[in-house]
């Protein structure tokens, strides 16, 4: 059965049984293509753009940053920034890919709590837009880089204002006990602030704050507002900092199963930017929100083949993929729950529950812990939907494994983007 609100726009189910994005089976590309493979649907992520943009339009002025982390993948990045939206990135590698993609250098904005020195310069030599300062550390390596110059750089500084949401314990980022941001409440961020407009190369423009992801109510995001603002008027009144930009870091919730709950968008804007146009002095703030997962997740369907089945009486039935942990770390990592289907079979009845297990050497690579599908055969290709965040981006090649390839869909075409790894890929900077 197929679910749309969790697969790419125009995913249907055939008299064939055969699952296919319009006019592109699945089953076929994988053929075409080899397994694992991820197929990412351009129109469903332009949507989702779409349906940001329109969110936050009545509550201007507002940028929407890609959080490039959620699949830095070029081709991926190239179709969200023909749409002329920001890039937010947290490593130097990030920005390279987004500037590949086409991202505007001054529309991006550098994030990290542990930037190393050969990184902030070379963000700096590339005139990254806004530089995020997460820790007096940063603030002492940017006054040492950028003596002497001409334009002083454009910082945010990234606090942590003390807030909790309820998600996964790896997903929270705005409290206190996180390596994430000065703290507010200990006066850490108003002295962060006093020592960069000492700063001579420096100017403070910006705020930054981030909750965490897959947050599935958007009333902490009010809080976080308020927070900001409060925050943002302090260090206006105590420095003289032109604070004009406040970032709204953090991601709503994206559904893997339909069961899932997640806010609306328009519930989630009105939160983030009702404190701000209340308040007299910052109402023509410009609100900065970085979604990654809510632009991406939805979009990719990943697809594996079933290499056999391991039926324990009274316990467990384990249909086992030739992909896994390796591929989409996020089961394990963040107990992330998918649901999935038999690609060429989806029009038949489930027939029983099954865990989907990964091909690698640990107990915890369980793609799917339960799903109910119809008896699995070798060689049935199994379609994993909403895979397109976190997944691809944190591949690994543990067990001397390559990475999946990487398929894109646009304008009825389907094109390769990322190679197939290969074993001699995987050696290639190995010595003896």
């Amino acid at each position: 059965m197929i679910e749309p609100a969790i697969w790419p726009l125009g995913t249907v189910v055939g008299r064939d049984g055969h699952v296919r994005i319009r006019t592109h089976d699945l089953a076929a590309l994988a053929d075409r293509y080899g397994t694992p493979l991820y197929v990412y649907d351009a129109e469903t992520i332009r949507s989702s753009l779409r349906e940001y943009v329109d969110a936050f339009f009545r509550h201007r002025p507002v940028r929407v940053a890609y959080s490039v982390k959620a699949c830095a993948l070029i081709g991926v990045g190239g179709v969200i920034a023909r749409e002329g939206i920001d890039a937010s990135v947290a490593s130097l590698g990030e920005l390279q890919a987004a500037r590949r993609a086409g991202f505007p250098l001054s529309r991006m904005e550098l994030h990290g709590n542990a930037k190393p020195d050969d990184e902030v310069a070379g963000a700096l030599e590339a005139r990254v837009g806004r530089f995020v300062v997460d820790g007096a550390h940063d603030i002492e390596r940017l006054a040492r880089l950028t003596h002497g110059r001409r334009r002083p750089q454009a910082v945010w500084l990234r606090v942590a204002p003390g807030i909790e949401v309820d998600t996964h314990p790896h997903l929270v980022t705005g409290t206190i006990d996180s390596k994430f941001g000065a703290p507010i409440s200990t006066g850490e961020a108003l002295a962060q602030a006093r020592e960069i407009a000492r700063t001579k190369g420096l100017t403070l423009v910006g705020i930054h704050a981030h909750l965490g992801a897959q947050v599935r109510d958007a009333r902490p995001y009010g809080e976080l507002a308020r927070a900001l603002v409060a925050f943002a008027n302090e260090v206006r009144a105590d420095t003289g900092a032109p604070i004009t930009e406040l970032g709204m870091g953090g991601g709503v919730a994206v559904r893997l199963r339909a069961s899932e709950e997640a806010p609306e968008l328009d519930d989630y804007a009105r939160a983030v930017t009702q404190p701000v146009r209340k308040d007299r002095a910052l109402r023509g703030a410009t609100i900065y929100v970085e979604p990654g997962r809510g632009l991406v997740g939805r979009a990719a369907v990943a697809l594996y083949r079933v290499v056999g089945t391991k039926r324990v009486p009274d316990v467990r039935t384990f249909v086992a993929v030739d992909g896994g942990m390796g591929d989409n770390i996020r089961p394990a990592l963040y107990g992330a729950e998918y649901s999935a289907v038999l690609a060429a079979r989806a029009g038949e009845k489930a027939a029983e529950e099954v865990a989907v297990a990964g091909r690698y050497c640990e107990s915890g690579d369980l793609l799917i812990r339960s799903v109910r599908l119809p008896t699995a055969r070798s060689g049935d290709i199994l379609a994993i939907p909403a895979a397109g965040a976190y997944s691809v981006a944190m591949s690994s090649n543990y067990n001397q494994t390559p990475r999946p390839a990487v398929v894109l869909l646009d304008e009825g075409q389907a094109r390769v983007i990322r190679e197939r790894e290969t074993l001699a890929d995987i050696w290639r900077l190995e010595r003896r």
